[in-house]
């Protein structure tokens, strides 16, 4: 009997240990994808700029990718990031900038697009810029759900 009590002890307080929870971020970044791969495989979609696009329905790169970020103030007055991704993130960036040369990724933060990247050139170094068009609120986010990269891991909960 003293084992059940033990092991029900054991669940009761996995079950309530969560500890602080991590704020909910979802980065999606997607590739312009093209009309005749609509509806099934891209969507059609209005780009900060005005510009009418399809954009692939399956994110090139989402925040599971994403290892740590390092935000700093834009010119403009809003916030910048650069997301700095795992291996596979980054072997995906590498491919699709090497060929999809003058191609759009639209960045969405919590369902919200929050800029349009322009591939001028292969990215090899697993770094994406979002140069401007943060908030604050989207800086506190993306800082609490990921390390900052400059920044002691001595924070809580890391």
């Amino acid at each position: 009997m003293p084992r059940l009590a033990l092991l029900t002890f054991a669940l009761f307080a996995l079950l309530c240990t969560g500890g602080a929870k991590k704020p909910v971020v979802d980065i999606r970044i997607h590739a312009e994808g093209r009309a005749s791969e609509a509806p099934s495989f891209a969507f059609p979609a209005t780009l900060l700029d005005g510009r009418q696009v399809y954009l692939s329905r399956m994110p090139l790169i989402s925040h599971r990718e994403v290892k740590a970020i390092f935000p700093y103030d834009a010119a403009d007055g809003t916030r910048g990031v650069y997301l700095k991704l795992d291996s596979h993130g980054s072997g995906l960036l590498n491919q699709h900038t090497a060929a999809a040369r003058q191609g759009t990724l639209a960045v969405f933060i919590n369902g919200r697009q929050a800029s349009n990247l322009r591939v001028d050139r292969q990215v090899s170094d697993g770094i994406v810029s979002i140069p401007r068009g943060l908030t604050e609120e989207d800086i506190t986010i993306l800082s609490g759900a990921f390390p900052v990269l400059g920044q002691s891991d001595d924070k809580p909960g890391r």
